[in-house]
């Protein structure tokens, strides 16, 4: 036999990649690992899903041309109509399983609820009823039917198991290599015995009695064998609650998922190669070979040994090479090998012995690598879309391999018919050179189509890795997270540029624009208009309070060098660069810089010299030679050793600078030339949310969140702040976010909820940094001093955003 069953269902090396190393602050996890019981465990599952698989692949065909004495071009039309029915169920299983909840988890109880009524159906299948004529043939229809749904509702949970084991791709793959050694062993049992048990309780090959009665034994030891799955194995992987979402959602996140879809493709084809040669083998060897009965079961068992050695090596040399690039060199081989066979002479029993072993080592690796890669492509959906399907993703798999089934088992009855087969008599020549193409050629082009789609599948074994990375860290730093609603009319200020006036503009959460003042909703319910006014006592705490997260020290400080005067174009030196970082060296570990002309781009360096790492800012907008400028300048700093994060833009989108176009190739410019280090663009959160390729660009997410521009009370900041950082987390696919901006003035006019004091400025300054460190998330505080010059483009607003004034003093009497 060719292959265990392949329609049921990253690497743990480090990121070679350079850039891995840049985003280790980032991004932390260890992959859990299973205990080789667990992982045999596991593998008695598919030892019983194989019973039944092993019978309808090798044998069903035959049983029912030769057995049930159905035609073979209407077995065939049976075989399509019924396996392609029973595919579209495939998914609704898989999304009921996701929504399944029990104490024993999503997927494990399927195996106790669904084991017997699996045994029963397949029974029934291998029953011929005392009836004949078109009721013989509904009864055929409707036992396989039954039995083929029976299979999926036990077998796509059992799958789906698999993405819950554990969150490691690698150990996936190493249980798959166990699962599909367990796979084989029903290999040597059904070769072995199925004809001897027809024989013992039937009299002949051909007896009804003794096909019913060896399915039975088959269904027996099979349902002691779902129970030892279920009591040895765990549910693990526990998804964010926001993963919950309707069946259409899950559909949907599933049709963008383009890795899954070019699996599905793989799936058809290699099932089809799988199932056309591995159903017309018992023809093979019955009616080419000659004395075939004779050596079937020792071919066959002596296939599956081999199979299992391919198996074996299947883990340890995906992780050299890759599942991806070992996945076509296994079925490329294959095809050639199987195209050759047509040559090979049905009389050499040798060569035909030693050509389907070769066949079946170099095909084995092929099963447990396609299984491992939908589980990689679960955690895909995962990373990208927010959402956990697992149960769909695996489900959908099945249905492509299904599809694959039922084109191969349809395939074989037609061809069968088409070359004129006919049970119980010697073949006529052309129906002998029909079984040899069946055996090489036609199946080949199912394994030639499978490495073609594969060239196009992206999830290479570092992109696994990071997904793999950024989901452990997602889970461990969020695990109870939920999904926040929409909220409308969430308005944000316009990106203030450096090199250029900002200008205030009204922007909501779904890109409108008034271009005026902006008249704006809160994100959260605000307890009143201004900030509560608070004793001496409580003022000089907070004081005390702010001397204290200084002394410590915050994560960074959004940076400007400007003094008195000066405004965006302004040039600046690097001596005045040195004094003002001077200032804030000692209370935080990064700063944020928004240029690179003019003499900012002097300001990395500085930084560097004096301790600091840097996220370095190009600023970007509609003029395209000052980007040029900005782009040269962010990656000649950035190769001479003194950028640690580099940002491509601030707010373009947001100010409606550039098209999304034009943005995205001034991102990827910068990723090409700079591949050691993050790159990543600036923008308020709900900006990612609106544009995904954008944010698929980016290697981290840098978020800028203002609760005072959204109108919301300095009581109600915390909770506002805490709401857009988990609207830009969803929205990030998994990658890490940085808020890159947030703050709160000092001095001006309310905006809504929102009043300016020192007061709450400095309230906000000690809770956002308080929560942020217990949170473990990397900010930004906008800013270290004031900008005086602002006050002409944002209001009276503007200039009061510091916790140092433009003269470098100290604005709290306790700030040191």
């Amino acid at each position: 036999m060719l292959a265990a069953r392949q329609d049921a269902w990253h690497r743990s090396p480090r990121i070679a990649h350079p850039l891995a190393s840049a985003l280790e602050y980032l991004l932390a996890s260890e992959p859990s690992r299973l205990s080789i019981a667990e992982k045999i465990g596991y593998g008695s599952g598919d030892f019983a899903s194989n019973l039944f698989w092993q019978m309808f692949s090798i044998f069903i065909a035959k049983y029912y041309t030769d057995v049930f004495l159905l035609s073979a071009a209407t077995m065939g039309t049976m075989m399509f109509v019924t396996r392609l029915a029973d595919a579209f169920i495939d998914p609704m299983i898989g999304a009921l399983a996701d929504r399944t909840h029990t104490r024993w988890g999503h997927f494990r109880p399927y195996l106790l609820w669904m084991a017997v009524p699996m045994a029963a159906t397949a029974v029934l299948t291998f029953t011929v009823p005392s009836f004949g004529g078109t009721a013989k043939l509904v009864y055929a229809y409707a036992t396989l039917s039954l039995m083929m749904i029976a299979y999926s509702a036990i077998n796509i949970p059992y799958s789906g198991l698999l993405g819950v084991l554990t969150p490691s791709s690698a150990e996936r793959t190493s249980v798959c290599s166990y699962r599909f050694v367990m796979a084989l062993l029903p290999v040597f049992i059904i070769v072995n015995t199925a004809l001897p048990l027809a024989v013992r309780f039937g009299g002949s090959e051909n007896s009804p009695a003794g096909w019913q009665m060896t399915m039975l034994i088959y269904s027996i030891i099979a349902i002691a064998l779902y129970f030892t799955t279920f009591a040895m194995t765990r549910e693990r992987v526990k998804p964010e609650r926001r993963s919950k979402g309707s069946f259409r959602s899950d559909i949907k996140d599933l049709g963008h998922n383009r890795p899954w879809m070019i699996l599905c493709i793989v799936g058809v084809s290699a099932l089809a190669y799988a199932n056309i040669r591995g159903t017309v083998s018992i023809y093979y060897f019955q009616d080419v070979v000659p004395n075939g009965n004779a050596y079937f079961g020792r071919v066959m068992t002596t296939g599956a040994i081999a199979f299992i050695l391919g198996v074996m090596v299947t883990s340890p040399l995906s992780r050299v090479f890759g599942k991806r690039n070992f996945y076509m060199a296994s079925m490329a081989l294959s095809a050639v090998l199987t195209g050759g066979f047509y040559f090979v002479p049905p009389q050499n029993i040798d060569l035909v012995w030693a050509s389907h072993a070769l066949i079946s080592f170099c095909a084995a690796p092929t099963a447990p690598l396609v299984w491992a890669m939908y589980a990689d492509t679960a955690d895909y959906s995962e990373w990208k879309h927010g959402r956990r399907a697992t149960g769909l993703v695996f489900s959908a798999a099945s249905f492509a391999q299904k599809f694959g089934w039922a084109i191969g088992g349809a395939g074989t009855g037609w061809l069968l018919a088409y070359f004129g087969y006919l049970p119980n008599v010697a073949q006529n020549p052309t129906t002998i050179v029909g079984i040899k193409l069946m055996m090489s050629f036609i199946p080949a082009v199912g394994a030639v189509i499978a490495v073609i789609a594969l060239w196009f599948y992206e999830l290479d074994e570092e992109m696994v890795t990071r997904v793999s990375k950024d989901l452990s860290d997602r889970r461990a730093q969020d695990p109870q997270s939920t999904s926040e609603p929409d909220r409308p009319a969430a308005q944000h200020h316009a990106a203030v540029r450096e090199d250029a006036p900002r200008v205030l503009q009204s922007h909501s959460a779904f890109g409108s624009s008034s271009g005026s003042r902006p008249v704006m909703q809160p994100l959260s319910p605000a307890l009143g208009t201004h900030t509560p006014l608070i004793s001496p006592q409580e003022r000089a705490v907070l004081r005390s309070q702010c001397d204290e997260i200084l002394r410590t020290g915050i994560h960074g400080w959004c940076f400007s060098p400007y003094l008195q005067g000066q405004g965006p174009g302004a040039p600046v030196t690097e001596q005045q660069i040195r004094a003002r970082l001077q200032l804030i060296r000692p209370h935080a570990d990064w700063i944020r810089t928004f240029s690179c002309t003019n003499g900012n781009e002097h300001t990395p360096r500085i930084a560097h010299e004096l301790g600091l790492k840097t996220l370095a800012g190009a600023w970007l907008g509609s003029d395209h030679q000052a980007n040029v400028r900005e782009i040269e300048n962010l990656i000649r700093i950035a190769r001479l050793g003194h950028v640690d994060l580099a940002a491509v833009g601030n707010e373009v989108l947001l100010r409606d600078d550039l098209p999304e176009h034009a943005l995205l190739g001034y991102i990827h410019d910068v990723k090409a030339a700079l591949r050691d280090i993050p790159v990543g663009y600036v923008d308020a959160y709900y900006m990612f949310e609106k544009y995904p390729q954008v944010t698929a660009a980016c290697d981290v997410v840098l978020a800028n969140c203002y609760p005072f521009w959204e109108g919301c009370s300095n009581a109600q900041a915390g909770a506002c702040l805490q709401t857009m950082f988990k609207r830009a987390k969803a929205a990030a696919m998994g990658k890490p976010v940085i808020i890159s901006e947030t703050g709160w003035p000092d001095k001006g006019s309310p905006l809504q909820h929102a009043a300016p004091s020192a007061d709450g400025a400095l309230s906000n300054f000690v809770e956002t940094v308080r929560w942020a460190k217990q949170e473990g998330i990397k900010l930004f505080y906008f800013e270290a001093f004031d900008e005086p010059w602002k006050a002409g483009t944002e209001g009276d607003v503007g200039g009061h955003w510091g916790l140092w004034d433009a003269n470098g003093l100290p604005k709290y009497s306790g700030t040191p």
